[in-house]
């Protein structure tokens, strides 16, 4: 049973680090011109509901695979949206997760959704002034760190408004998708044998 359920796990991981990947090629596009670079994708919410359905070490795992398998699929090789493409995805999930997996009721998955949302908008902002601001040096001719956060500190309200739009359509479809995933591909039943399953019933 312990072998099945492991299968299982990995099964289904592996399903939505696929549409997590697939999501974060396309659709996507950038919806405020100030911040051009930042890219408006739904790959966060295969990232979320593997934190749901399978705990928060497979939602941070999802997040992590997503974000290499982009950057290798795509050829970016920008280490700083790396680091910035898993922490916007693993860390909320993280949390959000955590806190359903304490009691998985309603209301509490509600509330967690909210924590994703609150958790992406607040950690991406100094993300941005601290880590982000590097590719000012990087790519856009900023002669010094000091000089790139300067340049990224008029823009975090316009980061704030991304990741606010952005966490509110990955929980808003999270919460619709979520429990008719649960019965069908993220179901505890998923590669049970058949005679089993109808024994159970």
């Amino acid at each position: 049973m312990k072998t099945h359920d492991a299968i299982r796990r990995m099964v289904q991981a592996s399903l939505l680090t696929a549409l997590a990947v697939i999501l974060s090629i396309w659709p996507k596009f950038p919806i405020f011109p100030a911040v051009s670079w930042m890219k408006f994708e739904f790959s966060d919410i295969p990232v979320l509901l593997g934190g749901f359905s399978l705990g928060p070490v497979f939602g941070l795992a999802i997040a992590v695979l997503k974000a290499l398998l982009n950057a290798l699929f795509t050829g970016d090789t920008n280490y700083i949206g790396l680091i910035m493409n898993i922490v916007s995805s693993g860390i909320p999930t993280v949390i959000a997760a955590l806190f359903y997996k304490m009691k998985k009721t309603r209301v509490r998955a509600y509330f967690s959704l909210g924590l994703f949302l609150l958790a992406q908008v607040l950690i991406m902002i100094p993300m941005n002034y601290f880590v982000g601001s590097l590719n000012f040096v990087l790519f856009f001719g900023v002669p010094t760190y000091a000089a790139a956060r300067e340049a990224m500190a008029p823009l975090l309200g316009w980061v704030a408004l991304f990741n606010l739009i952005k966490g509110s359509a990955t929980v808003l479809v999270t919460a619709l998708v979520y429990k008719p995933l649960s019965r069908t591909v993220l179901s505890k039943d998923l590669l049970m044998p058949a005679e089993r399953k109808e024994t159970q019933e």
